[in-house]
């Protein structure tokens, strides 16, 4: 199980840089239940909240 939260976002995801991480996040999930991948390493041993920011911009590639 893990638990997943966004600086400035409540039960919805309204920021685009958010909706993209969470749906990146969520196949990982699901390749790791359902098709035997390995746990990805945020999942493994988690991000520390003070360096998520530079997590997010090091994992997500986003069209300007």
């Amino acid at each position: 199980m893990a638990l997943v939260q966004y600086k400035g976002e409540n039960h919805g995801l309204a920021k685009l840089v958010n909706r993209k991480d969470y749906a990146i996040r969520m196949m990982e999930f699901f390749d790791y239940h359902l098709k035997g991948k390995p746990a990805p390493d945020w999942w493994q041993k988690g991000i520390d909240r003070l360096d998520m920011e530079d997590h997010l911009e090091k994992r997500i590639v986003f069209d300007k």
